[in-house]
């Protein structure tokens, strides 16, 4: 173990776990929290392509992609709403930007089909609701190949205007909101200074607020932050590709981040587990083995959410980490789509590591 001195010199705390009694009431207690998600929503779309039926293009030195499935889903946002509502919350309730295009229509049906309110929504003009198309090719003998994904991506700033429209619909989703999501994933997205200032004011009259962010996450001053590992070096300026990153620079960035935010951390470390900062010792929630073939696409999403319930459910930050990092095991099992992780799936997942831990003890 490689942090191994770190621990036996009292500077690493390390979570050993929880009972499946203490799942079982967190997941019960989920059941009574009301849900809000605000942030950039997007759709992810998967378009299946026969390569035994392509033919090659009278027009062009190229063979087409004969396209026989398509799938969407609701990605970025929308994707911590549809988790918040698969773990069961009594209401989940989004607000996002979105465009009458067809990828907006989309997103708005599929959230609406889940029981999600997104009625806080603004619909603008000359924005670009974004969506990421994965083209998938299928082969011979099951044989499966994803493309280069396609990208729609919105290139304008929020107006004076409808910031002011966005911050009116989050004080009202507010009103009735037991916790909160934050989703801040594009470079033009909605989640502002401005709306930043609005969430902090929330977060201080004692609102459950957890925010994922991919580019400003040390800017959510007052704000419970859960950043991966590459998130918290880029905001403290280090370059995360320099070589492997050791626990110290983790233990550093960490409390680093906590100490300028004046909030909770909760670092997500891959496969490595999640550290939790809260001004003492930092607690090492260590992760466990999952078997592959996997797919990461939405695991960070659900352990947002996941992590966020918890919090909710009245659990402290390192029993919400190991919480979380049960449905995540579950979703990055579930290839070729942006999954979510149910409460049956979450028992499963918890079974399955205590029975591997007990294979391993007999051997």
């Amino acid at each position: 173990m490689e942090n191994k001195h770190l621990i036996a010199a009292g500077h690493l705390h390390v979570y050993e776990g929880m009972s499946r009694e203490r799942v079982e009431e967190i997941i019960e207690r989920i059941g009574y929290l009301r849900a809000a998600v605000i942030g950039d929503g997007c759709l992810d779309v998967y378009w299946d392509a026969d390569m035994s039926l392509s033919t090659l293009s009278r027009e062009t030195p190229h063979y087409s992609l004969p396209i026989i499935g398509e799938r969407v889903s609701p990605g970025a946002g929308g994707n911590v709403a549809m988790n918040l509502r698969a773990l069961g919350c009594r209401e989940v309730s989004f607000c996002t930007a979105t465009a009458d295009d067809w990828r907006g229509n989309l997103l708005h049906r599929c959230l609406e089909d889940s029981g999600i309110n997104d009625s806080y929504s603004l619909s603008l003009k000359q924005w670009v609701t974004p969506a990421y198309c994965k083209p998938i090719r299928h082969g011979l003998q099951g044989v499966s190949q994803e493309d280069p994904r396609l990208d729609f991506i919105n290139r304008r700033a929020l107006s004076a205007d409808e910031e002011k429209q966005l911050i009116a619909a989050l004080d009202e989703m507010m009103q009735s909101a037991d916790i909160v999501a934050v989703t801040d994933q594009l470079p033009l997205g909605i989640i502002t200074e401005a709306v930043r200032v609005r969430l902090r004011f929330w977060s201080a009259r004692g609102k459950q607020i957890v925010v994922d962010s991919r580019d400003r996450i040390g800017k959510f001053n007052g704000i419970c932050i859960k950043p991966n590992e590459i998130e918290s070096l880029r905001a403290l300026g280090l370059d995360p590709r320099e070589g492997e990153i050791s626990w110290e620079q983790l233990l550093n960035a960490g409390k680093q981040l906590q100490n300028n935010n004046e909030a909770p951390c909760c670092m997500t470390i891959g496969s490595r587990g999640a550290l939790w900062f809260d001004g003492g010792t930092p607690v090492w929630v260590p992760g466990q083995p999952v078997q592959p073939p996997l797919d990461i696409v939405g695991a960070g999403d659900h352990f947002a959410s996941a992590f966020l319930c918890a919090r909710g459910a009245g659990c402290s930050g390192p029993e919400s980490m190991f919480f979380a990092q049960l449905g995540a095991a579950v979703v990055i099992r579930k290839l070729g789509m942006t999954g979510t992780a149910d409460r049956r799936e979450i028992l499963a997942r918890y079974d399955e590591i205590i029975n591997g831990k007990s294979e391993s003890k007999q051997q």
